[in-house]
C-alpha cells in the first residue's frame, strides 16, 4: 500500500502543466493560448484589406452587369410585384420618358459643330453603325431560324439597329490613345440619329424578314415613339440650352440614374414575360444564339478594322473605329425596344436577351482588343486626334 501511494504521487501531473515541463510547461501553454487568442482578435492584415478593396472595386465597376442578372432573376421569381408596380404600363412609360429627358440633357450635341473635320472617319462609322451592321444581321440571322425562336430573332434585329454606346467606346478609345474627338463626335451623332433612324430600320428589317406590320400599326408605333421618345429627348435638349454647365457637372449622376431606370425596365419586362411561351422558347435554346452573337461581335470588330485600313485611316483613327463601330447601346436601345413592341409585351422579355448578352460581351472583347490596338506614345498624334 505504501509503495502504491508513493508511485501514484511520483507519476501524478499538476493541472495545467506540460509533461516533462513542470511550471515552465504551463507557462508555454499559456503563451500558446495567448497567441491563438491574438490571432482570433487581431484586425485584418494588409493583404486581406487589399483583397477586400479589390473585390469592392470590381463590384463597384461592374454593378450594372450584376444588376442586369438580378433584375432578370427577380422578374422571373416575383412577377406579381412587377405587374402590380407597372399597372397600365405607367412605370415603364415614365422610366422611358425620364431616360430620354436625361439623354437629351446630357448629350453634348453642341460638340457636333466642332467635329466636322475628318470626314472619312465620320462617314465610315455612321455607315457601319446604321448600314453594315443591320445588313450583316439581316443576312446571317435568317440562317438560324431553325435553331432560334422568332422572338429571339426579333431581338437580334432590334440589336442590329441600336446606335453605338457613348461612355464605353469613349473610355476604350482613351485607353488605347485613339482619336477621342472622332469617337465623341460619332457617338453623339449616332445617338441623335438613332432616335429617328433606328425605329425606321427595324420596321424595314421586320418587313424584309416577313414580319411586316400593317400600316396602321406602323403609324401607331411611330406616334408612340414620337410621344415617348422624341418629345422627352427634345425637351432634354431644350433644357440643355439653359442648363449646359449643370448638365455637364452632373453627367455621371445622370448616367447612373439612367442605368438604374434601365434595370427597372428590364425587371418589369421580365415580370410581364415570366411564364410566357415566348420566353420559355427563347431561354431553352440560348447556347447557339449566344455563340452566334459572340462570334458576330468579334467578326464585326475585324470588319471595322479592315474597312478602316481599306480607306487609309491612321492608327488613332483605327482605334476609334474599332471601339465605336460594332458596339450597341443599352441606354437607348432597351427603351426603344420596349416602346416599339409596347403592344406585344409578351415578346419583350425574349427580345431583350440578345441585347442583354451582347452588352457585357462587347466590353470583354473591347478590353482584349485594347492590348492589340493601343497607339504608342510616340505616334499617338498620328492618324488624327482631332475629329
Amino acid at each position: 500500500m505504501t509503495i502504491a501511494i508513493a508511485i501514484s504521487r511520483r507519476t501524478a501531473r499538476p493541472f495545467g502543466r506540460i509533461p516533462g515541463g513542470g511550471a515552465a510547461g504551463g507557462e508555454r501553454q499559456a503563451l500558446d493560448v495567448g497567441r491563438v487568442a491574438g490571432k482570433l482578435t487581431r484586425g485584418p492584415t494588409a493583404l486581406e484589406r487589399r483583397s477586400v478593396q479589390a473585390i469592392l472595386r470590381f463590384l463597384k465597376g461592374n454593378w450594372f452587369l450584376f444588376g442586369i442578372g438580378l433584375a432578370v432573376a427577380l422578374g422571373m421569381t416575383v412577377p406579381g410585384l412587377g405587374r402590380a408596380l407597372n399597372a397600365g404600363r405607367v412605370a415603364s412609360t415614365a422610366a422611358v420618358g425620364v431616360i430620354f429627358v436625361l439623354s437629351g440633357l446630357s448629350l453634348p450635341s453642341d460638340q457636333l459643330r466642332a467635329g466636322l473635320r475628318n470626314v472619312r472617319v465620320h462617314v465610315l462609322l455612321q455607315a457601319f453603325i446604321f448600314l453594315a451592321v443591320p445588313a450583316y444581321f439581316c443576312l446571317t440571322a435568317g440562317w438560324l431560324r431553325g435553331v432560334m425562336s422568332g422572338h429571339l430573332i426579333l431581338g437580334v434585329y432590334a440589336l442590329a439597329v441600336f446606335p453605338t454606346t457613348i461612355s464605353s467606346c469613349i473610355v476604350f478609345t482613351q485607353m488605347a490613345r485613339g482619336n477621342v474627338a472622332a469617337t465623341i463626335f460619332n457617338a453623339v451623332l449616332a445617338n441623335l440619329l438613332g432616335v429617328f433612324v433606328s425605329p425606321l430600320l427595324l420596321t424595314l428589317l421586320l418587313r424584309q424578314a416577313g414580319w411586316g406590320l400593317p400600316m396602321d400599326e406602323v403609324a401607331r408605333i411611330f406616334l408612340n415613339l414620337a410621344l415617348k421618345v422624341l418629345l422627352p429627348f427634345a425637351a432634354g435638349q431644350l433644357l440643355r440650352l439653359r442648363l449646359r454647365s449643370f448638365a455637364d457637372r452632373n453627367r455621371r449622376r445622370f448616367s447612373t440614374a439612367s442605368a438604374c431606370l434601365i434595370l427597372l425596365i428590364v425587371f418589369l419586362a421580365f415580370c410581364k414575360a415570366a411564364g410566357s411561351d415566348a420566353l420559355r422558347a427563347g431561354a431553352g435554346e440560348l447556347a447557339g444564339p449566344l455563340a452566334y452573337l459572340a462570334g458576330s461581335n468579334v467578326l464585326l470588330m475585324a470588319l471595322a478594322y479592315g474597312a478602316g485600313r481599306l480607306v487609309g485611316l491612321g492608327r488613332a483613327d483605327l482605334a476609334s473605329v474599332i471601339f465605336t463601330a460594332p458596339q450597341k447601346t443599352l441606354a437607348m436601345g432597351i427603351p426603344l425596344l420596349t416602346t416599339y413592341f409596347a403592344s406585344q409585351p409578351e415578346v419583350i422579355g425574349a427580345a431583350m436577351i440578345p441585347a442583354l448578352f451582347y452588352h457585357p460581351w462587347q466590353l470583354l472583347t473591347a478590353g482584349v482588343a485594347r492590348s492589340f490596338v493601343t497607339v504608342p506614345e510616340s505616334s499617338s498624334g498620328d492618324g488624327g486626334r482631332q475629329a
